[in-house]
């Protein structure tokens, strides 16, 4: 007890150690997972390029729409076309002029040029009055710086570009890396756990096979206890006998005395009783310890209930078992046949020994009756007998061997004849059961299956 105590308190800093490492491990490959999932949100947002980002397509069109204008100077006669022009190029500048194309353009250093000379092109608006001369002049300015700007546009782009590939490749690899790392954290769960359900199925084994060697002590101290009281009941039983006859043989060999012809029929009879007890005793014995380890196998048929009966009756009669059994049993002969699915000797052995059981404990006038019925499809023979009867606690434990009723300890017996006709009755898949006859004494009541159907 106080070995595994202290071997308890010593096993409980490793198993806090195993749990706190087990919650390190989880919230290790958790942190990491989120960590790869922000991480691939904000690489999936540096990915998207808005329209509105896109500098070479925007000066491309400005540019377009600054030639259109010089072409609609340059052509004679085409006044009309020449305001439409213009209002397109200055929505082009005011566009290059607001918002995120501002900010590049500021970011490129780019802005000023292009802000200048949209303030000059407004002061020559063809619509205020403004010098068509100057405004083509302009005009060619802007296309000049517009081409100058394109360039450095697609230059500042492409370094820009570099620049979030470089971002986007070294955020792919610490994804890469976090979620490489959740995947070593969530091995290292893995090992944990299993170490864990290893350690488990050990401990469950263990205690399994504690319990079983436990199971077996007890049962090997059970049966060393069974045979200790087997031993002690039978030498006990055989003392008995054994002693009858040697008292007989005393009287018929005692110096001095010539036995009679009525002494020696006398004690041959004694000798002859005696030695049905000791074979009794000796089959119920033997067959006992072919129970115990599973040699007797029935070999079941449909057999008629009243003859079996019958058979271990004349068995009775002519061994001497029952004393005055001929005159004291009466076999009740059914109204119909009862058939009964069952080894016919084994049967028979059971019956004789409630047969016996009732003759021994009943007065020596009484009457033994053995009835046969059926109820619920099952057969059955009911042995009747006056005697004194068991209590209803008792009815239970006179099926233990060596267990006698209080009132039957003057009698010969070695208490193996009840649990003997339990253990064969069951073996046919039947039972034997005790209850309380009406009027006194006690009915041993022997079931079996059916023999109807049966092959």
């Amino acid at each position: 007890m106080v070995a595994s105590v202290v071997r308890e308190r010593a096993a409980r800093p490793l198993a806090q150690g195993r749990r706190a490492a087990l919650v390190s491990l989880i919230l290790l490959c958790l942190g990491l997972l989120v960590f790869a999932a922000q991480r691939l949100l904000v690489l999936e947002q540096q990915m998207r390029i808005a329209a509105t980002e896109n500098m070479v397509w925007i000066v491309g069109q400005t540019q377009a729409d600054a030639l259109r204008l010089k072409l609609a100077l340059d052509t004679i006669g085409a006044t009309d076309t020449v305001p439409l022009r213009f209002d397109l190029l200055i929505s082009r500048l005011n566009l290059l002029n607001d918002g995120p194309q501002l900010r590049y353009l500021t970011d490129a250093g780019l802005d000023e040029p292009l802000i200048g000379i949209r303030q000059r092109l407004l002061a020559q608006d063809p619509l205020a009055g403004g010098d068509r001369a100057v405004l083509a002049a302009l005009t060619d300015d802007l296309i000049d710086l517009l081409g100058r700007t394109a360039s450095r546009v697609m230059a500042h782009e492409w370094t820009i570009q570099s620049e979030r590939l470089d971002r986007q490749r070294l955020m792919h690899r610490v994804a890469l890396a976090a979620v490489l790392g959740a995947m070593l954290a969530g091995s290292g769960l893995a090992l944990v756990l299993l170490d864990r359900e290893r350690r488990l199925m050990r401990v469950e084994v263990d205690r399994v096979r504690a319990a079983r060697l436990e199971q077996d002590l007890q049962d090997e101290r059970a049966a060393s206890e069974r045979y200790r009281t087997f031993a002690g009941v039978v030498a006990h039983q055989f003392r008995t006998p054994l002693a009858v006859i040697d008292s007989a043989m005393h009287r018929l060999t005692r110096p001095g005395q010539t036995p009679t012809t009525d002494m020696v029929l006398e004690r041959s009879r004694q000798v002859r009783d005696a030695v049905r007890r000791l074979t009794n005793l000796t089959d119920t014995v033997l067959l006992m310890a072919r129970l115990d380890r599973s040699a007797v196998v029935p070999s079941s048929a449909a057999n008629d209930l009243h003859e079996v009966a019958t058979l271990a009756f004349d068995d009775l009669c002519a061994t001497g078992l029952g004393s005055g059994a001929l005159s004291r049993v009466r076999l009740h002969r059914p109204d119909r046949q009862v058939t009964a699915f069952c080894d016919a000797e084994l049967t028979a052995q059971v019956l004789l020994n409630l047969m016996s059981n009732a003759l021994g404990y009943s007065p020596a006038e009484t009457i033994v009756d053995v009835r046969f019925t059926t109820s619920g499809n099952r057969p059955a023979c009911l042995v009747e007998d006056r005697g004194p009867g068991l209590a209803r606690d008792e009815m239970d434990r006179v099926f233990e061997s060596f267990v006698r009723g209080p009132a039957h300890h003057d009698r010969p017996g070695s208490g193996l004849g009840l649990p003997l006709a339990r253990h064969l009755a069951r073996l046919q898949g039947g039972d034997v059961e005790l209850e309380a006859r009406e009027g006194g004494g006690l009915a041993a009541r022997l079931w079996l299956p059916s023999g109807t159907g049966m092959g």
